[in-house]
């Protein structure tokens, strides 16, 4: 509906809502005869009455909030919703098409494309993604939301339950729903779809239940005051079995001792349950059984905090940064040095990177491991929060084996000797070596030069390791320490050094210097992460 057809009724509610009369007048006519709602609120009524599209968007910027009454008020807001619906209906068809052209092992990277050109988390995404395959799958709810009868959330929890059933299944269920679904709520529709689904599916629901069951996990997600939401997506058994656990353990204390002595609600009680459960092992270094812990990066399990030494000694308060989470306050850095085995840096003095030697055998040493998880604190790929202690250690110009081997000085190089520590850790090495010719003129030019070096080493997660080598994206290191990917489209975008400039050296400096207070890696001058707004993140 183009604006000129709408703007006139529009104009004229405008007038008719200035010049109704106040009191009761306005809300009986000449006659003594009540008028209708939409009489009474004539700009509220033309409102509602529009379908989502640009000749909506147009009226709906022209109104000014402080200049109309209460029930145009609601009916902006409910207009704004719907023109949202059409926004995300829109961008899921283009969302979509690009799936579509997307085959083979690329098809697996459509969200990482979205995610680096967005700036947003890859499960944001992954999300909008998984909308628009849905929607596509179930052309009915696609068509409810660009028309606006259907908001984005219950269209999301709609593709969602019926992403797990036949094709033919979704349809049938959606355009059963589907004129109920408006009067729900999201958590309503989604206990109707799923009583529908068993019932209509039964057997299909055991086999969706065990396919499920290989999904389970559990994430960690930073909140804010030095806390962190874990969550677990278990079996439903599971899950409440697990909570019936840490409920009775919670629970074992008399009222005596708990009016006397724990002053915990039920809630905290059962949250140091948790922790005490799980990290028991974890600081024994063994497996309930007995098994020492596989060692990642070539150490042992461990929390790894970066900070000043001003502030672990007590001397400036400048936050640390908990591998994992990011930053947390000086007094919680000071608590956890105080029962820490404590490690210096060598740090560039110009960059504040850390540093380590170098080598000619493909598989890094462990300083290189050490100081290229320092370095990178995540894996490199824009916006990705993997952190470094749990990626690859990757080589951004392909290691060239043929360079290796007639490489002269490489037969005298200390450091070429085996490690053992990299040949148990699946982490602590790149992954297989380039075939032959693939390093092109890097390969060429590698005979003389270390290739496993820190300016050549980057921590990528096992996922975007796998987009580098199979879908298309190349990332390269400036010298200032930003690593720029280049996607399948051409486009380029920046991943900033995780470490920020420190301050200017003295004008004599002799360069970099081996130093216990690495700097201050609080304030990056650009975050190459954006926070995690899974929940909150605006739906286009």
């Amino acid at each position: 509906m183009s604006s000129s057809v709408v703007e006139a009724p529009v104009a004229r509610a405008r007038a008719d809502a200035a010049a109704a009369p106040d009191g009761d007048a306005a809300i009986r006519g000449a006659d003594g005869v009540p008028l209708s709602w939409a009489e009474r609120h004539p700009l509220a009524a033309a409102l509602d009455a529009m379908v989502p599209g640009v000749g909506l968007v147009e009226v709906l910027a022209g109104c000014e909030p402080a200049d109309v009454d209460d029930a145009a008020l609601v009916e902006l807001v409910a207009g704004w919703e719907r023109v949202v619906s059409w926004a995300v209906a829109g961008q899921a068809a283009a969302l979509a098409e690009l799936g579509r052209r997307r085959v083979g092992e690329r098809a697996e990277f459509v969200g990482d494309e979205v995610a680096a050109r967005l700036g947003v988390t890859r499960a944001v995404a992954e999300g909008k993604v998984g909308l628009a395959i849905g929607l596509d799958r179930v052309p009915v709810v696609a068509d409810a939301l660009a028309e606006g009868r259907l908001d984005v959330r219950r269209a999301t929890v709609l593709v969602d339950e019926l992403a797990r059933v036949p094709e033919h299944v979704a349809v049938e269920v959606a355009a059963a729903v589907l004129p109920q679904a408006v009067g729900c709520t999201a958590p309503q529709l989604r206990q109707r779809l799923r009583r529908m689904e068993l019932l209509r599916d039964p057997d299909g629901a055991v086999v969706r239940h065990r396919r499920a069951c290989d999904q389970r996990r559990v994430e960690l997600v930073p909140a804010a005051d030095a806390m962190a939401w874990l969550s677990a997506y278990l079996p439903a058994v599971d899950a409440v079995a697990v909570q019936a656990t840490l409920t009775a353990l919670a629970r074992d204390v008399s009222p005596e001792e708990r009016d006397r002595f724990d002053a915990r609600t039920l809630d905290q009680r059962r949250a140091d349950a948790l922790v005490d459960l799980a990290t028991r092992w974890w600081d024994a270094g063994v497996h309930p059984d007995g098994r020492p812990l596989r060692t990642v990066q070539g150490r042992a399990p461990h929390l790894t905090v970066t900070a000043t030494a001003a502030t672990v000694l007590g001397l400036e308060d400048q936050p640390g940064v908990l591998d994992g989470y990011g930053v947390i306050p000086s007094n919680l850095v000071r608590r956890l040095a105080a029962r820490s085995t404590w490690e210096p840096l060598l740090v560039d003095a110009a960059t504040g990177e850390p540093l380590a030697r170098s080598t000619r055998r493909y598989a890094p040493t462990q300083p290189l491991r050490d100081a290229v998880t320092a370095r990178d604190r995540t894996c490199t790929f824009p916006g990705c929060r993997v952190p470094a202690t749990r990626c690859d250690i990757d080589h951004l110009q392909p290691y060239d084996q043929h360079a290796a081997a007639t490489d002269p000085t490489s037969a005298t190089d200390p450091a070429s000797a085996t490690d053992p520590a990299s040949a148990t850790d699946p982490a602590s090495t790149s992954g297989p070596a380039s075939p032959p010719g693939a390093a092109g003129a890097a390969g060429a030019a590698g005979a003389g030069v270390d290739q496993t070096r820190l300016d050549n080493l980057q921590a990528l997660c096992r996922h975007h390791h796998r987009a580098k080598t199979h879908a298309g994206w190349t990332p390269a290191r400036s010298p200032d320490g930003t690593t720029v990917w280049t996607s399948p489209t051409g486009h380029a975008y920046d991943r900033p050094p995780a470490w920020p400039d420190p301050d200017p050296p003295p004008p004599d400096d002799p360069g970099p210097a081996w130093t216990d207070d690495p700097p201050d890696a609080h304030t990056p001058t650009r975050d190459p992460r954006p926070p995690d707004t899974e929940h909150d993140e605006p739906p286009f």
